[in-house]
């Protein structure tokens, strides 16, 4: 299935301040900004492929005489709400963003989660495309991803950059006086007695979207999982990687921590590091500044 995405969100995309505050007064904050990462990305595509009992949803954007590049997202998202990175990207690159299992509009599927599952995934999606060989981008648990991709098809994956990211779980920043949606046992969701502002983002986006009773199950799913759910890669593993990979820091990153990121490129075969002043980690690829100097590491490495 195969369709094009609107502009039908742009002029709210591009609105000033007043628009700004009419929206946050109208709808709500919450609200305003589920909106917001649903925006639709310009000129792409967005298609599916089935697998046995799961159905992955990806969309393509960008030229596709240039060279591929599969974007992967963080827990909870979906390549959707990376709209104006990925438009960044396809200036030069033909992109491919997918939505992981049971996030976006991925379903979830019965086989039991495993790192190794994902980059099946992905695999089976560049499968579907004709991609045999592509570069690898990936935010938050989607640096992980890639880590996966690196161990299990390193010969698929030409470079990788992974962006706030982390190997395991002594890399999670867990914030044990909030509401923090991770903790040291795992996922929680709010339905828990929790009130985290993220997931209350998040739960509204995928309600708006049509995937609201999915997105419960996901995170039923990821709750079951426990700590088992957070990445396990060794210095050794990382030591076996072979692909080269710029590793990018958020310098104020609180969910991630940076020395940690760091480590992560101390240790990988070949790397390249970059620390972005002032960027906090999901700020990183969404705010303006930020974005566009990322863009430019991504650039000059792949290039």
């Amino acid at each position: 299935m195969r369709y094009r995405s609107t502009s039908s969100y742009i002029p709210l995309k591009k609105a000033g301040h007043l628009g700004l505050l009419l929206c946050l007064f109208f709808c709500g904050c919450t609200g305003f900004f589920a909106s917001k990462i649903l925006y639709p990305i310009e000129n792409s595509e967005i298609n599916q492929f089935s697998y046995q009992d799961v159905t992955l949803h990806y969309l393509e954007v960008g030229d596709k005489r240039n060279p591929p590049l599969i974007f992967l997202h963080g827990i909870l998202a979906f390549a959707q709400a990376y709209s104006e990175f990925i438009e960044k990207l396809a200036e030069r690159y033909y992109v491919i963003g997918i939505d992981l299992r049971g996030h976006g509009r991925s379903s979830i599927g019965s086989e039991p989660y495993s790192h190794q599952l994902v980059a099946d995934d992905v695999m089976r999606v560049a499968d579907e495309i004709g991609v045999d060989r592509f570069h690898v981008v990936g935010h938050s648990a989607g640096g992980f991803a890639l880590l996966s991709i690196a161990k299990y098809y390193p010969d698929r994956m030409i470079k990788g950059v992974s962006i706030s990211s982390l190997y395991d779980r002594e890399g999670i920043d867990f914030n044990e006086k909030t509401d923090d949606y991770l903790t040291k046992t795992g996922f929680m969701d709010n339905r828990n007695g929790r009130n985290n502002y993220t997931l209350k983002i998040f739960d509204s986006a995928y309600d708006k979207m049509g995937e609201g009773e999915k997105f419960d199950s996901t995170k039923k799913i990821m709750e079951e999982y426990g700590a088992s759910m957070f990445p396990s890669y060794s210095s050794d593993d990382l030591s076996e990687i072979k692909n080269p990979i710029l590793v990018i820091v958020a310098e104020k990153d609180t969910r991630i921590k940076p020395a940690h990121t760091m480590q992560m490129s101390e240790l990988l075969q070949d790397s390249r590091l970059e620390v972005v002043s002032g960027a906090a980690h999901f700020g990183i690829v969404k705010r303006k500044k930020h974005m566009d100097i990322v863009a430019g590491h991504i650039f000059n490495f792949l290039e």
